[in-house]
């Protein structure tokens, strides 16, 4: 079992966290009179497989798995992972199959080499189980730096962080922000900020790990998760994976 992640707090990497999301961005404009929310999910332990997605799939809606291959029935701090299998049923039942790092290495402490070749290791194992190459991705541990946001804008359509961010007037491609879903202080302030949708219409994007009876720090119980999706139906939102999202927000600005 690894270990629970811990961000460093070197002065280089604080720097780059408050620098980087003003460079590389491809920004889009939003014009909405209706919410959406995607729900996503990352790494991703099979205990969304087993209580989150049969709750999604019960209103009908679709989300974004951001698989990280090489993790693929290990288990760690987040209880086991999904099976390839349980990739394949998700993607077979309409979920987005997202872009991670095979390994679940974090992108801003490794050379571009490094993390071009884990995204891309990761992408040929989806394609080998006849899944096609994601269109979207997230940063494992919502940590990025310029090379990565450059890359991800020749790779895909765009890149999830976890910035705590509603898109209301615009939205950084490269760097979308998210709220966490997870148990605690948290938790409250997801709800709120869900309710406002109604009145005050963007794009929101929520994120957790793992969805127990005991979760993680980085996940939450199955009663908070369907607490959301009881929220998200009150406030109206169209809820839709992320690579679906930009397609229905980029044709909007066209027009």
């Amino acid at each position: 079992m690894t270990g629970i992640y811990s961000p460093t707090r070197a002065l280089p990497v604080r720097v780059n966290r408050r620098l980087v999301p003003f460079r590389a961005k491809r920004s889009l404009a939003i014009k909405l009179d209706n919410p959406i929310v995607s729900l996503t999910f990352d790494d991703c332990p099979k205990s969304v497989i087993e209580t989150a997605i049969p709750a999604i799939e019960d209103e009908g809606w679709q989300a974004s798995l951001y698989v990280a291959m090489g993790l693929c029935g290990t288990t760690n701090h987040l209880g086991l992972h999904m099976s390839e299998g349980d990739v394949k049923a998700a993607y077979a039942n309409g979920h987005e199959i997202g872009g991670h790092t095979l390994n679940h290495i974090n992108v801003a402490t490794v050379s571009s080499s490094n993390f071009k070749e884990e995204i891309e290791k990761n992408q040929t194992k989806l394609v080998e189980l006849g899944i096609p190459a994601s269109q979207t991705f997230a940063y494992p541990y919502g940590e990025t730096n310029l090379a990565a946001k450059n890359y991800v804008t020749e790779t895909f359509s765009g890149a999830r962080g976890i910035r705590g961010h509603v898109h209301r007037s615009s939205v950084d491609l490269n760097q979308i922000g998210s709220k966490c879903l997870y148990s605690g202080q948290h938790f409250e302030n997801l709800l709120r900020e869900i309710s406002t949708l109604r009145q005050n219409p963007g794009w929101m994007t929520i994120y957790t790990h793992d969805v127990r009876d005991n979760p993680s720090p980085f996940g939450c119980t199955p009663g908070e998760f369907l607490q959301v999706v009881s929220t998200i139906k009150s406030s109206g939102a169209q809820v839709m994976p992320v690579a679906s999202a930009i397609n229905f927000l980029q044709k909007r600005g066209d027009k």
